[in-house]
This record gives C-alpha cells, structure tokens and sequence, in this order.
C-alpha cells in the first residue's frame, strides 16, 4: 500500500514539473516565431508525447527534473524534439540538448545543438549550429539570444547568415526585432540582394521596407553598374534612392557623382549632391560642378548654386556662374550673378549679372552688365539689357551706356547709343551682312572716323554708316556736319563721305586757330587712303581757304572767301589745296591782317573739338579695351 502511495505521488510530481517545462517551453517560442508571442490560457494543457528515462535526484541536481532519449513535448500549435531536457521549476528556467528542434504549425523551424530559457530574464539562448526557419527567412549562426521583453534577437560567436527571400546578410554579428523588422549587423558585413552587394563595416536596416544603412568604410554595388563610396549612407532598395552623408563617390557606366551630401535614383535619374558637387553624365557628355547641385539624366534638366559650371560637349556649351539652370533637351539655360555662355559651336561668348538663352529657338536676354560677342559672325554688344537671336539682337541701357561692335570689315566700328539694335542678313552664307542701328546720343568710332549724331545706321554690305539728327562727321582734322550724311569706307579707312542739308565741312589748321571752312545745301567728299582729296560742294557755296606761304606751310598769307553755286576743289596727299573748280565765282582775298572780323567764320560755324574727343576717348580708354578680348 505505501509502494503504491509512494508511486502515484512520484508520478505526479513528474506530472507537474513536466508542465513547468513544457510552460516555460512555451514561453521561448517566439524567439523562432521571429515575435509572435502565444499566450497561455488557463486550462491549456502540456503533454509529454514520450521521454525514454525521466527522473529527479534531489541530491544530485536540487530542483531539476531530467528527461533523456528521444524526448518530445507538445504546447499548443508547438513541439520540441530534442535528446534531453533539464528543468528547474524553481528558476523557471531550462536547458535542452543534443539535436534540438523545435516547430510550430506556421512554419517555423528552429534547430540548434542545445538551447537555455531563462524565466526570470526572459531570455533564450540557443547555441552550436543554429538554424533559424521560417517561410521567407532563413538565419544560420553560433550563438543567438532572444530577448522576449524586448524582442529582440542576437546572433555573435562567428559568421552568421540571414537569407529573407531573395536576399542574403552575412556579418560577425547581428540583431533583429521582431516586430518592428529592425535589423543591425557588425563586423564585415556582407548583403547581397539581386539589385546590390553591399561590404560594409555596420549596417542598419529593415527587412520589410527594404532600407540599408551602411557607416564606415563601405561600398555599394548595384546590379546596373553603380559604385558607390561612402562612410554613411542610406539605399532603399524598393526605389534605388541613395542618400550619402560626407564625402561619397558614385561611378557607373553611365554617370559618376561626388560630394559631400548626395541624394541618386539610378530608375528616376535623379542625382542632387551639397557641398563642393561634380556629377559627370558620360552618355550625354555633359559635367556640372558646384556648391549645390540638381541633376536628372533622362530630362537632362540641370540646377546648381555657388561657384556653378556646367560643360556640355554635346553642344560645345560652357555656363559658368552663381546659379544655373541647364535642360539640355528643351534648350533653356539660365544664369545668375557673374553668368558666362561659352558657345563654341556657334563662336560666341555672353557674361553679364542675369542671362536666358534658349538654344532651340535661339532666342537669348541678358541683364546687368551684359557683353555679348559673336566670334563667328563678328559681331558684339554692350548694355544693361540685350535680347538676341542668331540673327538680331537689341540692347539699351548700362554705363557707359550702349556699344555695338563690328569687326567683320577688318576695323572694329564702334556704335554707342541709348539704344543699339543689329540684323543679320544670309546667315551662315558668304554674302552675310548685317545693319547695326544706332538710336538717341549716338557716337561711332571707327580708326580714322568719329561720329555723332540722334540716329545711326550702319551696314557692313556696302560699309555704309548713314547718320541722321545733327549728325557730325571727323576724318583726322577735318569736321562734316549736316542734315544727313553718308560716310563709305574701305577697309580700315573712308573713301567717300556725303552730306546732304545744311552740309559743312571745316578743316582745322595745324596752328588750332584757323579754319578752312566750306558750306553749301549738299556736299560730296572723296578720300583716297583715309586723306580728303577732293570735295564738291552744291548749291550756295560759301567757302573760307587760308592761303600758305609757298616756301613755308605752316606761314599762312591770307584767306580767299567765295562765293558760288558749285564749287570743285582737289587736295594733295599732304592735304593742300590743289587746284580749284568752279563755273562762275565770287571771291575775294584778304591778307592776313585785313581779314574782315565777319570773314573768319562762316555763317552757323562750330567745331565741336570737345565733343570729338569724347567720342575717342570713350573707346580707346572704356569699352574699347574690353571688347578686345
């Protein structure tokens, strides 16, 4: 009877310690259930499906019950396989060894050469040869701890492998939560996913969005090419968007990006880069650098700040300034603050504060000290504001005001206006020629040609200058004036000028006192390398010639003034009066000291000396210099 009694009791405390662990068991479950934690309910049984040898020694093992051979437990939806099992019902706590395995009916597999569960803690320690399955992950290490409080898993002692679908981790060290999909690797870190390969000293990342975060050393490589360089950088490899803090290098067949910030979609094209930015395009031939940077391959869209140039040899476009906007496919570039166009491929160059070009329909604006020079057609403007097409162009404003140029005749003429606007005839032909107009304050200066006047036309088909609104005309020391006039030149040099209205021509003696003046309704002047020799005056001519002494020029004897209705003269080469033509004449000749107080000028006589040098020394010392580059 007490056999009997000493029996059952026995066999129900086995009963009972074997709940205690298969409980306790229960709780290391979601450890290899990656976070899905059951909870007992009360009434949930514990069975112990077979145990080759169970037994308790108080003495040689206080509080633990041991099952050997071939030992399996069930909990729920769980079972443990394993070659033995040690409780400790005080501790709550277990250990099972040899051939552990544990499954879940979801799908979760966990094996391992033996496994320690900590109650108090919390803790499950599963060590030798663990293998971690569930469907869609797979981890395989030395040693992981599972922390049920905060859910989180650890893998250490050697390399550890993470396979979720179609991806792979290897590193020395890791850790997991799981429920929010958090994941962290160390030491050697190794990802490769069908879209990257990643080496990298530590990794943080998140298994469900798909984001790598990588510090230290590391480099990424995807599968379309790219090489990544970076000390911290974040990729998703859901959309391919990189973001690299410090200083990073992207290079690929396609495009190569530096800086110290970047951002990159190698699907989207989009690359944007902060702190001292290159990005190189090799398809598209194109190279921006910069402060700030925006960059998109398939728009070929283009912005940058400080310091900012971009090189497009497809075009044979260079844009340097302090902000540019370059879209290679629609044409439109834009530049602000000390702003320059390099065109090689149509030979000209524009600057100024604020620029807009579009090199699809040629179409181009400049503000702020803008310089625009065409190399090719040679031509250039000066002002405060240009519009320009490959064929006209207009400018107005700036100090000291307006200038075109024109060097296509072999000397550079010089137009300064409030207004200057120019148009090309036959571009891109041999007969190319172009008028340049010339609006309000006009000067224009030539070698041996100054001019003022309120309206000004020049045309480079005839190398014709044609002035309107009190115009004034200077050769050398010889002034014309009148209500129009039409000057020609050859080369660098005039070689016919008229005067239509009003005309008045006055050469100045090389003693500055004296003047030979001749005034008529029209006058026409012919001048054979750049020096008057002959002139026509027509209709009412009034004429005013100082007489030299034979023997010495610079000996003046008298002044012949006449009157007529055409009057004909023809110079010498050192400019002295030749021979005379006329029909019929009415004159006189005044020795020096009887020369009438009324015969020294002729009527609305002026020599404009101050306005001459003016209007020279307006170019040789301001804009001429700046537009001989």
């Amino acid at each position: 009877m007490t056999l009997n009694n000493d029996r059952k009791a026995a066999s129900g405390r086995h009963r009972i310690l074997f709940i205690w662990i298969l409980c306790l068991f229960g709780l290391c479950m979601p450890i290899h259930s990656w976070g899905q934690k059951p909870v007992g309910k009360k009434g949930d049984k514990v069975y112990l499906d077979y145990a080759d040898n169970l037994r308790h020694n108080q003495y040689e093992m206080p509080d633990v019950q041991v099952a050997k051979g071939n030992v399996k437990f069930r909990y729920k939806d769980m079972t443990l396989l394993c070659d033995s099992a040690f409780l400790n019902d005080k501790q709550s706590s277990f250990k099972a060894f040899g051939h552990v395995s544990l499954r879940r009916t979801d799908g979760t597999h966990i094996t391992c050469s033996r496994a320690y569960y900590e109650g108090m803690s919390q803790m499950m320690r599963a060590r030798e040869r663990v293998v971690v399955r569930q469907p869609g992950k797979n981890l395989r290490c030395d040693s992981l701890d599972y922390n049920m409080t905060t859910d989180v898993a650890n893998y250490f002692g050697g390399r550890g492998t993470l396979v979720y679908g179609i991806n792979t981790v290897v590193a020395d060290m890791g850790d997991y939560n799981t429920k929010t999909h958090e994941a962290n690797f160390y030491g050697d870190v190794v990802i490769r996913t069908p879209k990257y390969r990643i080496n990298t000293p530590t990794a943080h990342g998140n298994t469900e969005t798909g984001l790598i975060h990588v510090l230290g050393e590391s480099v990424i490589r995807t599968v379309k090419g790219e090489v990544v360089h970076t000390k911290d950088g974040t990729y998703d490899s859901k959309t391919d968007h990189l973001e690299l803090v410090g200083r990073s290098t992207i290079t690929s067949p396609q495009r190569d990006v530096e800086g110290d910030n970047i951002t990159y979609n190698s699907t989207t094209g989009d690359a944007e880069g902060h702190g001292n930015v290159k990005i190189v395009d090799k398809v598209n031939r194109r190279t921006i650098t910069g402060e700030d940077v925006v960059y998109n391959a398939r728009t070929g869209y283009s912005e940058g700040r400080g310091k900012v140039k971009v090189v497009d040899e497809k075009v044979q476009r260079t844009i340097t300034g302090d902000e540019v906007v370059y879209n290679a496919k629609t044409g439109h570039s834009e530049g602000h603050g000390n702003v320059k166009i390099v065109d090689k491929l149509k030979n000209r160059t524009i600057t100024g504060r604020d620029l807009i070009y579009n090199s699809n329909t040629h179409i181009g604006e400049g503000r702020g000290d803008v310089y625009y020079i065409d190399y090719k057609n040679k031509h250039a403007f000066y002002g405060d504001y240009v519009h320009y097409t490959d064929s006209a162009a207009i400018a107005f404003g700036g100090k000291p005001g307006t200038v075109a140029k024109d060097f296509s005749q072999g000397d550079t003429l010089f137009v300064h206006a409030d207004t200057v606007s120019m148009k090309a005839f036959r571009l891109n032909t041999p007969e190319v020629y172009r008028e340049v107009y010339g609006v309000n304050n006009v000067r224009a200066y030539r070698t041996d040609v100054q001019s003022v006047c309120g309206f000004l036309v020049a045309n480079s088909k005839d190398s014709c200058l044609t002035l309107h609104e009190d115009p004034v005309v200077w050769n050398g020391n010889r002034q014309l004036v009148g209500d129009s006039i039409k000057a020609y030149m050859n080369g660098r040099m005039v070689r016919k000028a008229y005067v239509y209205g009003n005309a008045f021509s006055i050469e100045a003696l090389t003693d500055g006192q004296h003047f030979n003046q001749i005034s008529s309704r029209n006058m026409e002047a012919d001048f054979v390398d750049g020096k008057i020799r002959r002139v026509d005056a027509i209709s009412n001519v009034l004429s005013l010639y100082y007489r030299a002494d034979e023997k010495d020029s610079t000996l003046l004897v008298g002044v012949n003034y006449s009157e007529t209705d055409t009057l004909r003269m023809f110079m010498t080469p050192e400019r002295r009066l030749d021979r005379i033509w006329t029909s019929k004449i009415k004159g006189t000749f005044y020795p020096m000291l009887q020369i009438p107080a009324d015969k020294t000028e002729l009527p609305n006589f002026h020599w404009y000396e101050q306005i001459s040098r003016a209007t020279s020394s307006t170019y040789t010392a301001g804009l001429g210099e700046r537009t001989r580059e």
